[in-house]
C-alpha cells in the first residue's frame, strides 16, 4: 500500500513540475532576428543565429525568449553601452535584456543603460555588387 502511495506522490511531483516548466516559464522563441542594428553613439549589433557581434569585433551568444512585455535577446554575458565609445562586456555583472520590437524580423533593439534607452535600428542588407 505505501509503495503505491509513494509512486502516485512522485507522479504528481512530476506532473506540477512539468506544469511549472511548460506554462510559467519563459518561453524560448525561434525567430528571424538576424540582421544587422546601428545606433550613432555606439555602433552596431550583428545578429546571426545566436552570436552577437558588436562592432565587427566582440562576439556574445544569446538566446531569443518573450515574457510579458515581450520578446527580449538575453547574451551569455552583461552587453552595455558606454556612449561614444561602444559596447561594455563583463562577466562579473548581472545579465541585461536586450528588448526587440516584434518577432519575427525586428526593426529595432533597446538596450537600456540605467533609465536611458538606446534604440538599434535595423540596417537594409548590404548589397553584393556584379562589378567590372
Amino acid at each position: 500500500m505505501w509503495r503505491w502511495i509513494t509512486i502516485g506522490t512522485v507522479a504528481i511531483g512530476i506532473t506540477l513540475l512539468l506544469i511549472f516548466f511548460i506554462f510559467l516559464h519563459e518561453r524560448v522563441v525561434k525567430a528571424g532576428e538576424n540582421g544587422t542594428f546601428a545606433n550613432d553613439c555606439c555602433g552596431t549589433v550583428t545578429l546571426s543565429d545566436g552570436t552577437m557581434l558588436l562592432n565587427d569585433r566582440q562576439t556574445v551568444r544569446y538566446g531569443v525568449a518573450k515574457d510579458a512585455i515581450g520578446p527580449y535577446l538575453l547574451p551569455r554575458t552583461y552587453v552595455g553601452v558606454v556612449p561614444d565609445w561602444g559596447f561594455d562586456v563583463d562577466g562579473t555583472r548581472s545579465l541585461v535584456k536586450l528588448r526587440l520590437d516584434k518577432l519575427p524580423a525586428p526593426a529595432r533593439i533597446t538596450l537600456y543603460e540605467g533609465l536611458r534607452p538606446y534604440v538599434f535600428t535595423r540596417q537594409a542588407p548590404r548589397r553584393v555588387s556584379d562589378g567590372p
